[in-house]
């Protein structure tokens, strides 16, 4: 069984938590221990503070205080795709002198 990455959570961060209530947001106020057994402070939008521990699947990151998403995190590391035949034609385009 393959366990997903633990998201590294740090202090400013955006997150959400999935309550049966319905979904609260908070800011990560600080990060406490580090690793699998780390846990985070979170102030909600009402003001409330709890922690909860990072491996709790109903925490997830939205924002991080750079203003990068998590998605935007994993495909950090990705090249673009490129498509080899419109590269080609732009290329003669821009010979010809045509934009």
């Amino acid at each position: 069984m393959n366990k997903a990455a633990t998201t590294q959570y740090h202090s400013g961060d955006e997150v959400a938590f999935a309550a049966p209530a319905g979904i609260t947001y908070g800011t990560v106020l600080r990060v406490l221990g580090d690793g699998d057994t780390a846990a985070v402070e979170v102030e909600f939008e009402d003001g409330r503070k709890e922690i909860k521990r990072v491996r709790d699947r109903a925490l997830s990151l939205l924002k991080r205080a750079s203003g990068a998403s998590e998605s935007d995190e994993h495909r950090a590391g990705a090249e673009r795709l490129k498509d080899l035949d419109v590269e080609r034609v732009r290329r003669s385009e821009q010979r010809r002198g045509r934009h």
